[in-house]
């Protein structure tokens, strides 16, 4: 722009003296400045010409939006080292869930047992879950030392392949008995369309009752598992224990359950053997030379609201104790209530003759309230 105005100067100042090159005096006086000032415009115009041509009216110079822009300068590249971030626990597993268990057991022979323990499970990236569970466990038999026990156990669940592997271990405490450590492990396999096996090993302390705390007994089981779902609507479920106790003696059991369903309607048949090579001490455990339960049972299972799911069952059958056979019945009720879309809780009631004592002179009956409250995180 500068040189504009400059030249433009230096023009009007040649007009104005060529306008008076018609008197004779003033050109001979002035022609030397006027030679000069033609030399000057001349070379201001070629250094122009080689910058950029100088013109008197364009667009840009009168609407500067019109202007063409500055070029824009290449960005200067610099490497800039990202910070670090140090990993946190919710990178590699999450809080998945907790279950809280309860249940309350009581017969007519004076045992009772309480059982209350939360689990927390977290999930890793990869599917595996990880749970811990404590808890605050009493057993109370009439008339004998009752027994607190506060259990600590952690729990992997994850897969290797199709093989699922369920382990847990950890330690028992108790209120004036010696620490126990327990341990167990279960490996299911599907094996054909709707057949899983499983294998199941444990080791722990029997907690069968006051009398069994009492007397540290201790046993080792295992055995297989199958599930077939036969088709969409029937089931059958088969297992398989053989159990060694610290004392030599050594049981077997088995429990098989073949169902069918019809809408919100089932039936089922239950078949249950167990017998030990020989009775435990007097007041030690039940451990029968041959115990067989058999029973049907009818059940309905459906929504009563839309919050409200219950499952109500009938079960009657015979068993046989020391070869005398008497009545096995039984009813359970069940309800879940979805309290939100994250919690849910389960509440149950189960009566039942079927026997756990070597008692055989009046009838034997017992009750159990369970329960269990979810919560999805």
């Amino acid at each position: 722009m500068y040189k504009f105005l400059v030249v433009s100067a230096i023009a009007l100042e040649v007009w104005l003296i060529s306008s008076q090159l018609d008197s004779p005096a003033w050109a001979q006086d002035h022609q030397e400045q006027f030679i000069n000032l033609q030399t000057t415009v001349q070379s201001l115009e070629m250094i122009a010409e080689g910058d950029r041509p100088l013109l008197l009216a364009t667009p840009s110079q009168f609407n500067p939006n019109l202007r063409e822009p500055d070029p824009i300068p290449a960005p200067v590249q610099e490497f800039i080292v990202p910070p670090k971030v140090e990993p946190t626990f919710t990178d590699y597993a999450v809080l998945d869930n907790l279950k809280l268990n309860f249940q309350n057991y009581a017969d007519n022979e004076g045992q009772h047992n309480q059982i209350i323990e939360p689990t927390w499970q977290w999930r890793f990236k990869d599917g595996t879950v990880f749970s811990f569970q404590t808890g605050f466990n009493s057993f109370d038999t009439a008339n004998k030392a009752s027994v607190r026990n506060v259990p600590l156990q952690f729990g992997v669940t994850t897969k290797l392949g199709s093989l699922t592997l369920d382990t847990h271990a950890g330690i028992d405490i108790y209120d004036r008995l010696p620490t126990t450590v327990n341990f167990d492990v279960t490996a299911s396999l599907p094996v054909l369309s709707g057949v899983t096996i499983s294998g199941f090993f444990e080791q722990k302390p029997y907690k069968f009752s006051a009398d069994s705390l009492n007397n540290q007994i201790s046993t080792r089981r295992f055995g297989p598992n199958i599930y077939w779902q036969i088709d969409p609507d029937t089931s059958l479920f088969s297992r398989y224990r053989w159990g060694n106790y610290n004392d030599g003696n050594n049981e077997q059991q088995s429990y098989s359950r073949l169902e069918r369903k019809f809408g919100q309607f089932a039936i089922a048949g239950n078949l249950f053997v167990w017998f030990y090579d020989r009775e435990a001490a007097k007041n030690s455990y039940f451990s029968p030379p041959d115990f067989l339960v058999y029973s049907g049972e009818i059940s309905w299972e459906g929504d009563v609201f839309n919050t409200l799911k219950c499952r109500l069952a009938a079960n009657l059958g015979e068993q046989r104790l020391n070869n005398a056979f008497s009545p096995a019945r039984g009813y359970q009720a069940r309800c879940t209530v979805k309290v939100s879309p994250n919690i849910e809780a389960d509440l149950g009631y189960n009566y039942s003759t079927v026997r756990n004592t070597s008692s055989t002179s009046e009838p034997f009956t017992s009750e159990t309230l369970s329960g269990q409250l979810r919560v999805k995180f």
